[in-house]
């Protein structure tokens, strides 16, 4: 393992150029996307992280208290409520980074330079990655930029109801 240069996508020096900056990101991400899963291990589909975020929430380890601004207030049990009513019914499956948000995506003379914190990688939906890259676009002053993010990946526009769920979803990890 080396450590990789650049700068994290949340940072100041970055964010002065947000086009620019939101451009790298959704074109970083599609560069994961386009690795082959054909022989990932690691199984991070619906079921499984279903099973998981229900795991975790009967053993008292979801943080209710770090929940997002909308869920505040509310019991992991009624969050799990809610995503079992709102689990899609299919996925678009891809080999994803798990935690794709802007701390995580490193930037070096203006191209990207890689990745980091690749613990939750796996086969998963897209959307588990375009979710949560939404949310930190969001978290960082810039979600005005989603469509922009949407358009670069390649993407007419997000699915809303897949991108609330896996920001739902993630609660519990």
């Amino acid at each position: 393992m080396s450590e990789i240069e650049g700068e994290h996508g949340a940072s100041d020096a970055l964010m002065r150029d947000p086009e620019r900056l939101v451009r790298l990101y959704a074109e970083g991400l599609k560069a994961v996307h386009s690795v082959s899963a054909a022989d990932c291990p690691f199984d991070r589909r619906l079921r499984v992280k279903m099973d998981e975020a229900r795991i975790r929430a009967e053993s008292g380890l979801v943080d209710s208290e770090d929940f997002e601004e909308a869920y505040r207030g509310r019991s992991p049990f009624e969050l799990l409520r809610l995503l079992e009513e709102q689990a899609p019914v299919d996925e678009d499956l891809v080999f994803t980074h798990g935690d794709y948000c802007m701390p995580n995506f490193l930037v070096r003379d203006g191209r990207r330079s890689g990745f980091i914190d690749w613990a939750g990688a796996g086969i998963a939906d897209r959307y588990q990655d375009l979710a949560l890259a939404v949310r930190s676009l969001r978290h960082n002053g810039l979600g005005d930029y989603a469509p922009l993010f949407a358009a670069t990946y390649g993407l007419p526009e997000f699915d809303p109801g897949k991108v609330e769920f896996y920001i739902l979803l993630d609660e519990f990890f």
